[in-house]
């Protein structure tokens, strides 16, 4: 039926997912960052060249390293909300790459300083997650590969805590402590050291060849798989470089830490997309709101611009933004027309002393199809605004006719029919007993057709509706109804055609009933708050027989008003809900 939304009984979706695990990643990453810088500077404003043994950090190092933890830092924010598994995994390479460099620090003790350095391994398994967790959807071997890096870094890690002592590294890498580790009589430092650069060259060897796959079959920006891929061969040559070079007795302050410059690259190119992201999503948001509000393409111009009103096509007619006729066509030169192949569009409205070249010149393809978006929606809202004006008109036809017919038959045949029953009433009296009781089973009958006609005058056209007001006119019908009902009114003074809508609409939802049971119910409620009607029946069938009202009637007024009319059921268990939100004036 034309103008009803028809709601049908819908199971409830799956629950929305729930917040990334990762969310907490950034954060933490940015905690490590900001402690291992914090924890640099105290060692620097320490610095002795005469303990360099036990400091790996120079003056220059240190700030290169401050702008490698920015760049981690700002990776995995620019990221969190579009790519949080990415980001993540930056969060862990920037922990495994930043965790080692706290050895440095003199004040921790021993065995948290020895510690720290088996994080590293970590930091393979994060890069390689930047690629492998960008996409949304990849390969299950891709997802094995995955977990499989992670297991290899954790295995190098876990032989890394359990084996090393940094006082038998011939190197003593970031820290000389003598510190006895947990297998330190099964698992000598070299093999400890062995075993896990092996698997961390295993790991970075596997992730750089998942990324690659991932790429493959993924949307992955070829400038973070290509990061991924060189930070992952530049960690496999450090651990290399490292198994190599073991019994190397230089100072630590030799040891350069490759670790944070690889994943800091990472970060930067991953900050450098994630920018790019955010950069297009701002001009996308600007160009979405250009078009749904002309205005602000128009506030570009610098007040050049004062307004702009479009041309209905095949109409002649000029409306503003919201489908309104303007007055009186501008003066001449005060206004700027835009044509298209078909004739004149709209036309821009300039304030003075503008130049019309320069408004020319200013309109930049976005703002044009703003225009032309405008254009459309307000023609959209003219023609709605015709197409309602003409269902009124139609309306009110129809209603005028039906209060003539209504004249017709209470001055017509109601009258007549009265009449009639009068001079029967006065044969009767006069008349012989076989004769009367012809006379009055004649009177019976012409007093039943006017009790009829009288029903059928009624219902045409309610009179207390238009004699006592909408409340009235609702409780007369609610109780001349075999439905039984419950009617709440808060209305204060509701022009014709809205209570005449509002009337339709509880006549159709008392219709819904065809067979009405002692367990039936219907509550009815007709409110109004400001400047809107609203008028809402549930029923409730029990034992009785609920159908789908014919609500063509109440749909066309409430529709010619500008309004709304829902119908919703009828359910199983024989509920049904009709709804129409009816706009009244102020």
């Amino acid at each position: 039926m034309r103008g009803i939304t028809t709601v049908e009984a819908t199971t409830p979706g799956p629950a929305a997912p729930r917040r990334a695990a990762g969310a907490l990643a950034a954060p933490l990453a940015t905690a490590v960052a900001v402690m291992t810088v914090v924890a640099s500077a105290l060692v620097l404003a320490r610095y002795d060249p005469a303990l360099v043994g036990e400091r790996s950090t120079t003056p220059w190092l240190s700030f290169v390293e401050l702008a490698a933890a920015a760049a981690m830092v700002a990776g995995a924010w620019s990221v969190r909300s579009t790519h949080p598994p990415a980001s993540t995994g930056l969060a862990v390479a920037t922990a495994g790459s930043l965790l080692p460099l706290w050895a440095t620090s003199p004040w921790l003790p021993g065995p948290v300083r020895a510690g720290v350095l088996a994080a590293a391994p970590f930091t393979v398994a994060g890069v390689a997650q930047v690629a492998l967790g960008w996409p949304t959807e990849v390969a299950p071997a891709v997802r094995r590969a995955g977990r499989a890096v992670y297991m290899l870094a954790g295995a190098a890690a876990l032989a890394h805590l359990l084996g090393y002592n940094p006082f038998a590294d011939p190197g003593c890498f970031r820290t000389c402590e003598d510190v006895p580790p947990l297998l330190g009589g099964i698992l000598t430092t070299r093999a400890a050291v062995t075993v896990a650069s092996l698997l961390t060259i295993a790991a970075a060897a596997l992730g750089a060849a998942a990324a690659v796959l991932a790429a493959k079959t993924a949307r992955t920006p070829r400038s973070v798989t290509g990061a991924v891929v060189l930070a992952l061969a530049a960690l496999a040559i450090a651990a290399a470089v490292r198994l190599v070079g073991w019994g190397d007795a230089l100072a630590s302050v030799s040891r350069f830490a490759p670790e944070p410059f690889a994943v800091a690259v990472v970060g930067a190119v991953v900050g450098g997309v994630g920018f790019r992201t955010v950069r297009t999503r701002a001009a996308i948001d600007r160009l979405a709101a250009q078009l749904s509000d002309p205005s602000a393409a128009l506030r570009q111009s610098g007040g050049a611009i004062r307004g702009v009103q479009f041309l209905v096509p095949d109409d002649g007619r000029w409306v503003d933004a919201a489908g309104h006729d303007v007055g009186d066509p501008p003066a001449p030169g005060s206004d700027l027309v835009l044509s298209d192949a078909s004739g004149p569009v709209l036309r821009l409205l300039l304030a003075r002393r503008a130049d019309q070249g320069e408004v020319l010149a200013g309109l930049t393809p976005a703002t044009r199809l703003a225009l032309r978006n405008a254009q459309l929606a307000a023609v959209a809202s003219a023609r709605l605004a015709e197409v309602q004006a003409s269902q009124r008109r139609v309306v009110a036809t129809s209603d005028a006719e039906r209060r003539r017919i209504e004249r017709d038959l209470h001055d017509g045949a109601q009258q007549r029919l009265v009449s009639v029953a009068f001079h029967l009433r006065v044969a009767l009296a006069g008349a012989e007993p076989a004769t009367g009781v012809r006379l009055t089973s004649a009177e019976v009958r012409v007093r039943d057709a006017l009790a009829r006609l009288r029903r059928l005058a009624h219902g045409i056209f309610p009179s207390a509706l238009a004699s006592e007001g909408l409340g009235a006119a609702l409780d007369e019908l609610v109780a001349a109804s075999d439905v039984p009902a419950t009617l709440t009114v808060h209305v204060d003074s509701v022009a014709d055609a809205p209570a005449m809508a509002a009337y339709a609409t509880v006549v159709a939802a008392l219709d819904a009933v065809e067979r009405p049971s002692a367990a039936t119910r219907e509550m009815i409620s007709v409110v109004q708050d400001g400047i809107t009607l609203t008028v809402r029946a549930e029923v409730t069938g029990g034992d009785g027989t609920v159908v789908a009202p014919d609500c063509t009637d109440a749909a066309d007024r409430v529709g010619a008003l500008g309004g709304q009319l829902t119908l919703s059921g009828p359910a199983q268990d024989g509920t049904l809900t009709v709804t129409a939100v009816i706009p009244c004036g102020s």
